[in-house]
């Protein structure tokens, strides 16, 4: 009886310690959470495919995948995770995308597939990775230094360069892209670039780098912000558009058909292409080109039959949203102008009384505050047309009385869902949703409990309300500590501005997410760092905020994790972004550099030695 005993116990163990074995679908491993590192360790060379089950792509790739694991037999393995279930996983390794596929080689940080997506290319691309004899071809991302970056961008009229940190997960994230996209602008004469801002510190400094990874765009040496997509196609296309002339000729064939209908245009008349005003308005094109269509006319006839003089510089708006409130162009008011002026008479006059805010021009166009958004089903399109312009035209008629005081916008609600949703605003039943961004930074959404009539009764009493102060600003926040003894004290939304803006105390923050694997090995030496200097420095205040459950001011700008920031007295208003290495001698430095009521004491030695 024993026997049998022992034999059935023996058995449900050794059930159990296999449970955690990948089963096989078709020649490919299937992964979860439980058996993933112990699967890597049996296995340290695997290709794995994070996908997700309604995934078009993912359903396109699997037949090749199983072709390729076929072929490639027990030389190298391919696997697969379910992202949509094995969330901690996508979390883990940043999945942001489907498919993606990751390899693993011993000894070795994963690195992103970016092969053919068929059976022969994968096999391909595993037999060059997995040969000792394998070389990898030479980068066509050109690594500069402080020594060659001045040659480099005079030789060449355009290049993209990318600041980033050896150690930054979104600049590893961009690598394989942004070298895919290199290669590819080689046949357009655009060279990519890249600096390691980590060394290079002085150069990182004098373009103003501040986050990882930055991207910018030297143009005949002048450089410009990039703000395009972080992947190869998306960098591709843009580069290939800033490639193009900033402004575009106008002659008289088509002089008449260049006005946009749905978006204002910027027309240059001039006499000569020699003219002072000439230079200043191709150079503010060039830093607007992303966000303006600039033309320009030399032909007296042409200038003649827009009946204007030569040296005027006009916005044209189009037909769709201009008002009877307003004119359908607006006219530089000088004769002469500084890049500076024009661009600052773009922002103040690119927007009509009431425009179209979409992703895309939200942080140019519609920047000034207060701003009043309102969100419905907003589409241009003609067949809903009509009756996006009935709920538009009842928000000029608001406009038009609070002019000076407000700026105006309509949104698409579906558009900007997550935004509503952020702010309560997901499942109002509302037609009709308004926040205003006040000039605080904060956002002001329109309460559906308290103003559920009609969209021009609502929004009159919102804004009336507003002016009074009865409006209380939405504020995504966990609950405030209730115990908190440090030596790391935890900001949350609620408390954040008491904390932080106290001007007895420096304060330094991390801006962090709980699933973010750079902040989890951050966590413990931060937390010895700061054990250590607390003691030595009492009006150093170390703190960190789960960046993903509480809003932050909007000069605390996150971008990526973790995001360290320092608030020294008297500077509460302009927040420094460390940008360092993350280890104790880089942050002990920044802190000592920028502190301004602590290390007072090492100051006064240094100033006795003086």
């Amino acid at each position: 009886m024993k026997i049998y005993f022992y034999s059935f116990l023996f058995s449900i163990i050794f059930i159990l310690i296999r449970s955690d074995e990948p089963t096989i679908e078709n020649g490919i491993y299937v992964l979860t959470d439980n058996n993933f590192d112990s699967f890597l360790e049996e296995h340290p060379t695997v290709l794995v495919e994070f996908y997700a089950p309604w995934c078009g792509h993912c359903k396109q790739l699997a037949p090749e995948y199983e072709k390729a694991a076929e072929e490639l037999g027990d030389s190298v393995p391919l696997a697969k995770v379910d992202a949509t279930v094995e969330k901690i996983l996508a979390e883990r390794f940043e999945i942001n995308g489907y498919p993606t596929l990751k390899f693993w080689q011993k000894d070795h940080e994963p690195i992103d597939y970016d092969g053919d997506r068929d059976a022969q290319g994968i096999v391909k691309w595993l037999k060059e990775k997995t040969d000792p004899d394998y070389k990898p071809p030479p980068e066509e991302v050109i690594a500069l230094t402080e020594q060659t970056f001045d040659d480099f961008l005079g030789s060449n009229a355009l290049t993209l360069v990318e600041f980033y940190a050896p150690w930054c997960g979104h600049c590893k994230k961009l690598a394989p892209e942004y070298e895919k996209a290199a290669i590819r602008l080689k046949a357009h004469g655009i060279p990519l670039a890249k600096v390691d801002a980590t060394i290079e510190k002085k150069l990182a400094e004098l373009y103003d780098v501040k986050g990882f990874p930055t991207l910018k765009i030297f143009r005949n040496a002048r450089r410009f912000d990039y703000d395009g997509p972080r992947d190869a196609d998306g960098i591709v296309n843009y580069m290939i558009e800033q490639s193009k002339p900033a402004v575009k000729f106008l002659n008289h064939s088509s002089a008449d058909k260049f006005i946009s209908k749905d978006d204002v245009t910027i027309v240059g008349f001039f006499g000569s292409e020699s003219v002072p005003l000439y230079d200043a308005f191709v150079d503010a094109a060039e830093r607007t080109r992303s966000d303006f269509s600039c033309y320009y006319v030399t032909d007296p006839s042409v200038i003649k039959e827009f009946k204007v003089k030569a040296g005027t510089i006009t916005i044209f708006y189009p037909k769709l949203f201009v008002s009877k409130y307003e004119k359908s162009t607006k006219d530089f008011p000088k004769p002469t102008a500084t890049t500076e002026e024009l661009l600052t008479f773009y922002r103040e006059n690119a927007t009509p009384l009431v425009g179209h805010m979409t992703r895309v021009n939200s942080a140019t166009r519609y920047s000034r505050r207060p701003l009043v958004a309102v969100y419905y089903n907003v589409d241009f399109s003609l067949a809903y047309r009509d009756g996006t312009q009935y709920w538009r035209n009842k928000v000029v008629d608001i406009a038009n009385k609070y002019k000076g005081k407000f700026y105006f916008a309509v949104a698409d609600e579906e558009e900007f869902a997550k935004e509503l949703e952020a702010v309560g605003l997901g499942t109002s039943g509302l037609e009709q949703n308004v926040i205003i961004f006040g000039v605080d930074g904060k956002k002001y959404p329109m309460d559906p409990d308290k103003y559920d009539e009609d969209l021009e009764e609502n929004l009159i009493a919102f804004l009336k309300d507003f002016g009074k102060g009865k409006v209380k600003a939405h504020l995504k926040s966990q609950p405030i500590p209730k115990a908190d003894k440090g030596p790391v004290f935890t900001l949350v939304g609620n408390n954040f501005e008491a904390i932080v803006n106290d001007e007895s105390k420096d304060v330094l923050i991390e801006a962090y997410a709980p699933w973010c694997g750079h902040c989890k090995a951050f966590e413990q030496p931060y937390k010895q760092f700061a054990t250590k200097l607390t003691k030595q420095e009492p009006n150093l205040i170390f703190t960190k905020i789960d960046a993903t459950e509480n809003d932050l001011p909007e000069k605390y700008k996150v971008e990526g994790f973790p995001t360290i920031f320092f608030a020294p007295a008297g500077k509460k208003d302009d927040p420094i972004k460390y940008t360092g290495n993350r280890d104790s001698n880089d942050l002990l430095k920044f802190l000592k550099d920028n502190a301004v009521k602590s290390f007072q004491s090492e100051r006064e030695k240094e100033k006795d030695e003086l």
